[in-house]
């Protein structure tokens, strides 16, 4: 049997455990335990199971550095507070880690949304958000008090992004196939 019959259920799986590593890691004073998860599991992911290996390493770069100014911005913008605040106004590595992370399941296991910019506008609007509520919940994160401070802008940014990067994805799977 082709490992790759199974990429779907193995990247959620692994995306799940990185997300919590990150998550927990960061809430119990040990940040460094999500980033070094990513940092073994997405090489490990894109060389095993996918198929176009400089694609998938180039738009997991691309998401990491997207995620990376997309959480300094709304750290910036006190939309949440980090519980390891030591990076300042900064994304802190267990965050930037989390969008590493990100890509991989927009490439594997969020690979049916193609094309479905719509319902994938309507996933990130809900399910973006109810992770940094999952996060405050296991105090990874504060959110600002006030709820439509971050509930507003994450949907928006989460309603816009998840789509982008379905469609950044298709479009460097099919610059390389020409």
């Amino acid at each position: 049997m082709k490992i790759k019959q199974f990429a779907v259920p193995i990247n959620f799986i692994v995306f799940q455990a990185c997300w919590f590593g990150c998550v927990l890691g960061t809430a119990y004073n040990r940040g460094w335990l999500g980033p070094l998860l990513v940092f073994l599991t997405v090489p490990l992911q894109i060389y095993i199971l996918t198929e176009n290996h400089k694609v998938e390493f180039l738009f997991v770069m691309i998401c990491g550095i997207l995620g990376f100014f997309l959480e300094t911005t709304m750290i910036a913008g006190n939309v949440y507070i980090p519980f390891d605040n030591s990076w300042g106004m900064f994304c802190p590595p267990w965050m930037a880690g989390l969008w590493f992370n990100f890509a991989m399941l927009v490439s594997i296991s969020l690979a049916w949304l193609k094309g479905k910019y719509v319902l994938a506008g309507l996933i990130g609007g809900v399910f973006g958000p109810l992770a940094y509520w999952g996060g405050e919940k296991l105090g990874a994160i504060e959110l600002a008090t006030d709820n439509l401070r971050w509930f507003i802008p994450m949907v928006l940014c989460w309603a816009l992004v998840l789509p982008f990067l379905v469609f950044l994805h298709n479009k460097l799977i099919n610059i390389e196939k020409k």
